[in-house]
């Protein structure tokens, strides 16, 4: 079949392969040979009619008949003469009719070469018509395929969807009963601690009644439970000393009525017990336990509380509050969580803010390969945050409508020509970024760096100082790039080759930033205000 890709050029109708073609010219060069052949061998058959005098003598034989035929023509009669005349017509009308027949199939071997050619070329076009219609039915045969795999594709990706919202709903349906099982153990211990609680504070109270009444008794009885009238000694019995109203044991061998007095009873030691916060329960109202490290803390320690602050003298004691203590080992479990500071660039695909630290002691800089709508929305943001911003640009009038909207007011964005850019006295009070778009290929910038003072570069596409600006960066931002831009960048950033693939396939939204060996996709999601002060999303300006 004759298609745009195998057509012959030289075919100006185009109904030919290359192959038809080549057998087309191979046919008229043989043709034209065997014209040649024939037009040689009648220019042969002519020389030799002259040489031997026009009438197939040689031509010695023609001069002696020519030299001899005035005589002869003399000698012969009119009869004589009129019959070679006639004779030479004759052969003169012969040799015409030789010449016409000669033509004559010259013109029919033309005609049969023209129609053999023509035979050819219907035969091809048959042909062609045949491989035309066979690959508009190869066309349509791939097509179904094609769409048959489509819809084979579809069901499959329909089924895993199905499957996968399936194991969801199955993950999400253990989640939840994992969730009222541990909802029903909290509460189970809720109430058995309030079941413990309530006990303990019961037995409390009946301790203090039981003290209260034995303190009564004491009263009543003189103050230690002895009784008010204690009996004289009679007389020639020693007299006994009291300390503290308890009967001190005399010495008997200094004599009748000298005591030696004895030190009393040191008082038993108390207790300490200690205890520490347990985990919250359902309610969210903390409970206690005992520590892992020390006795457990049950209803037996009433008991011994009861049991050893029982004995006269003591008293009541207060209101018994267990310490909140935290062993050593639970010490490595303690944190306070802290955010990262910086500039919020957009979400990571976890739905995280994703934060560029912009400013910092030292200097930065930063390469977008992108449009401007990303390097304002970054200026934008880092001016929120109390920065000021130096926009070095070749389109200042781009630049004016950001600037006279950021800082509410307030000057905080400048906007210069370029080479125009002056030293901006950073400062750890007075952050500065400084914005540069130069174009596809930026010159060497002519501030200092400085801390508190980062750069910002940003190109439309890769020039010729992109290797230079890439290895220089401490900071990559890469939108949607041409399959050789993201060639050259993963050659000089050494990516991965599955990396590199997708940089081409970014969205207009899709950023892949890369830092210190890492890389991370950030969507930038502008704000309402943002949107209406520069626009949606785009990859060129």
């Amino acid at each position: 079949m004759s298609t745009p890709e195998n057509r012959d050029p030289r075919d100006p109708g185009g109904q030919m392969t290359p192959d038809e073609y080549a057998e087309q010219q191979r046919r008229a060069a043989e043709a034209a040979e065997r014209r040649r052949q024939w037009e040689a061998q009648q220019a042969a058959q002519q020389a030799a009619a002259q040489q031997q005098g026009g009438y197939g003598y040689p031509q010695q034989q023609q001069q002696a008949h020519q030299q001899q035929q005035p005589q002869q023509q003399q000698q012969l009669t009119p009869e004589q003469q009129a019959a070679q005349q006639q004779a030479a017509q004759q052969q003169a009308a012969e040799q015409q009719r030789r010449a016409a027949e000669a033509e004559m199939r010259r013109q029919q071997w033309e005609a049969q070469q023209a129609a053999e050619q023509q035979a050819a070329a219907q035969q091809a076009a048959q042909q062609a018509a045949q491989q035309q219609a066979a690959a508009q039915q190869a066309a349509q045969q791939q097509a179904a395929a094609q769409q048959a795999a489509q819809q084979q594709a579809a069901a499959e990706q329909a089924a895993a969807q199905q499957a996968a919202a399936q194991q969801a709903a199955a993950q999400q349906q253990a989640a939840n009963a994992q969730y009222a099982d541990e909802q029903r153990q909290l509460r189970a211990r809720y109430q058995e601690e309030q079941r413990r609680a309530e006990e303990a504070e019961a037995r409390r109270r009946q301790w203090e009644d039981q003290q209260r009444q034995q303190q009564a008794g004491a009263q009543q009885q003189g103050g230690y439970g002895y009784p008010q009238q204690q009996p004289q000694p009679q007389q020639g019995q020693p007299q006994a000393a009291f300390q503290g109203g308890v009967p001190a044991q005399g010495d008997f061998s200094g004599g009748a009525g000298h005591v030696q007095q004895q030190p009393a009873p040191e008082p038993v030691a108390a207790t300490t017990m200690t205890y520490a916060p347990a985990p919250e329960v359902g309610s969210g109202r903390p409970t206690h336990r005992a520590l892992p490290d020390e006795p457990e803390a049950n209803d037996d320690d009433f008991a011994e509380f009861e049991e050893e602050f029982s004995h006269a003298g003591y008293g009541l004691r207060g209101p018994r509050r267990r310490r909140h203590v935290l062993p050593k080992k639970s010490l490595g479990s303690l944190g306070v969580n802290v955010g990262d500071d910086g500039v919020v660039i957009g979400v990571d695909p976890q739905g995280m803010p994703a934060v560029l630290d912009v400013l910092r002691p030292k200097p930065l800089e930063v390469v977008v390969v992108g449009s401007m709508w990303t390097a304002q929305i970054i200026a934008l943001r880092t001016a929120a945050v109390g920065a000021r911003i130096a926009v070095e640009s070749v389109r200042p009038q781009a630049w004016a409508p950001m600037a006279q909207a950021a800082g509410g007011g307030l000057q905080c964005v400048a906007v210069y020509e370029p080479n125009q850019l002056a030293a901006q006295g950073a400062s750890v009070a007075s952050p500065v970024l400084v914005v540069r778009d130069l174009g596809a290929q930026p010159g060497r910038s002519q501030l200092a760096p400085m801390p508190w003072q980062s750069t910002l570069t940003v190109v439309p596409f890769l020039g010729p100082r992109a290797p230079r600006l890439l290895t220089r960066a401490d900071v990559i931002g890469l939108q949607s790039v041409s399959p050789q831009e993201a060639e050259v960048i993963g050659r000089v950033l050494r990516l991965p080759e599955q990396l590199t693939q997708t940089l081409p396939t970014l969205s207009d939204a899709t950023m892949l930033w890369i830092a210190g060996g890492k890389h991370q996709y950030v969507m930038v999601q502008p704000t309402d205000p943002e949107t209406g002060l520069l626009g949606s999303p785009r990859r060129m300006d």
